[in-house]
């Protein structure tokens, strides 16, 4: 396991390299939280400020998040529905069922301290 978290953080901090060599982004959009952190800790190596030179969103709402001045902005949402939706399908697909339904998950966008406006021209 460690192993394989070690190889992850590799790549992903190679794909940070990557993006901000050419045409670093204004913004960025991360799934999960330790994502989130880590790429805060990679724009801070580079001398770039949230949210002034690199806006970032999770999104995903982690409790950890509520810690943090400023206030992350990350989308709200249950994941009970999914995780039912997931395992309801699961179960179809071992029975032979085809299940191709779509689902939709309500989802609030929370508007935190870690979005600046875009830089100008």
């Amino acid at each position: 396991m460690i192993r394989h978290t070690i190889l992850f953080c590799k790549g992903f901090h190679q794909a940070l390299d990557a993006l901000f060599t050419t045409t670093p982004p204004t913004a960025l959009i991360l799934d999960e939280a330790p994502l989130f952190f880590a790429a805060q800790q990679f724009l801070q190596s580079l001398g770039l400020r949230v949210p002034q030179d690199v806006s970032l969103i999770c999104t995903d709402g982690d409790p950890h998040c509520s810690w943090c001045t400023p206030s992350i902005a990350h989308i709200q949402w249950d994941n009970r529905p999914v995780v039912r939706r997931v395992v309801n399908w699961a179960a179809n697909i071992s029975r032979g069922k085809n299940d191709i339904r779509q689902s939709f998950t309500p989802a609030v966008f929370v508007q935190g301290g870690t979005i600046g406006p875009a830089p100008k021209e």
